[in-house]
């Protein structure tokens, strides 16, 4: 599953389809533009509490800011991202 992730992640990455960070992914919701959210292990208890307020697809990803911000490709740390619809 987690190979899969990636390979949805870098594909929407590529096509420009993909909302990182937390209040660009809120916002994405706001506007009914997202389908899906991915967040890293070591997302912050409050971070959770505002993404599982949202009724999307969710997706634990199974590694640190790190790990994730280098499945995206990105210098940075990411720990949430949202796919668009």
């Amino acid at each position: 599953m987690e190979k899969e992730i990636v390979k949805r992640i870098q594909e929407k990455i590529k096509s420009n389809k993909v909302f990182i960070g937390l209040n660009s992914t809120l916002r994405a919701y706001a506007n009914n533009e997202l389908s899906f959210v991915v967040y890293a292990e070591n997302a912050s208890e409050e971070m959770l509490t505002q993404i599982n307020s949202l009724n999307v697809e969710k997706y634990k990803y199974e590694g640190d800011s790190d790990a994730l911000s280098i499945a995206c490709g990105k210098s940075f740390g990411v720990t949430i991202l949202g796919i668009k619809k």
